[in-house]
């Protein structure tokens, strides 16, 4: 008899070896190929092996019968892994590729005094072991945890960075590029925040991550940095550009409301919850 699956969208079925009764080794080794005969003559398109560290050998055996490695779950510490064997070779393998892109987000938080949020990190030397401030100040951000919103994970990580509060308000922009570690390819996106309680919070900087923080004029930043992104964010979000006559201007205003943002807003499928949709919208819509 075959091997106990359970069934995936697209007709495909799971063999989940981290379950609890899961049959021993030898059952696998024995019934795996009469198993694959059975799902492929039934029209079952795809085979998915889900393998717990400690019976990693396994997969030399599925190796030999077609299986190849597809990805490491998310929520398995590391300790799982999932191969795939593709069963109708006259049809094109539409199983998709695993995790092909990372996603980050940066805030840009500008106080009601006009005044940018900015960090500078550690940059470590690996010859030498020792570290020393980033020359350019930058955004507090980073990567997204999983099944985390935009929102949550930009007033996450500018709160570990600098220990101040904010508000999620839109998203500004974004730049999706290729080639990074592993072939990935990154999204990372800018959050247009504010800060809780208005005003200028008092910084709480986290020393293992960020050597400096602190509150900047708009005016300042444009005069003596020239970080590609913020630049970019304030000339075409904001309509500030990096000139003289700009900072000087930059300088009277108090918090500059973007030109054009994409909102949060909800599209739903009948019987299924929103989904968060970010839809541009001009300041004065």
């Amino acid at each position: 008899s075959a091997l106990p699956v359970q069934r995936l969208p697209y007709r495909g079925v799971l063999l989940d070896w981290t379950q609890a009764g899961a049959p021993p080794p030898s059952e696998f080794e024995a019934r795996i190929a009469p198993s694959l005969e059975r799902w492929t003559a039934e029209g079952v398109k795809s085979c998915m092996f889900k393998l717990p560290i400690e019976n990693a050998g396994l997969a030399s055996v599925a190796a030999q019968h077609g299986f190849v490695f597809h990805h490491v779950p998310l929520d398995a510490d590391g300790r799982h892994v999932v191969l795939k064997r593709w069963l109708q070779p006259r049809l094109t393998d539409k199983v998709p590729p695993f995790a092909t892109h990372q996603v980050g987000i940066a805030g840009l938080c500008i106080s009601d005094t006009g005044k940018l949020l900015v960090v500078r990190e550690w940059r470590d030397d690996a010859e030498s072991g020792t570290r020393s401030p980033s020359v350019q100040w930058k955004l507090p951000g980073g990567l997204l945890d999983p099944g985390e919103s935009f929102g949550d994970a930009s007033v996450r990580e500018t709160l570990e960075e600098t220990g101040v509060r904010t508000r999620f308000r839109s998203l500004l922009c974004f730049w999706h590029r290729h080639g990074l570690t592993w072939g990935k390819s990154d999204l990372y996106y800018v959050a247009r925040l504010e800060p809780e309680g208005g005003g200028e919070p008092e910084i709480n900087l986290d020393p293992e991550e960020i050597s400096d923080c602190r509150w900047m004029s708009v005016s300042e930043f444009l005069s003596t940095q020239d970080h590609p992104l913020i630049t970019a964010v304030l000339r075409r979000s904001y309509g500030i550009e990096a000139t003289e006559e700009a900072a000087a201007a930059a300088s009277l205003a108090e918090q500059p409301t973007p030109l054009v943002e994409l909102l949060e807003a909800g599209v739903q499928w009948p019987g299924r919850e929103p989904y968060p949709t970010y839809f541009a919208s001009s300041c004065d819509a």
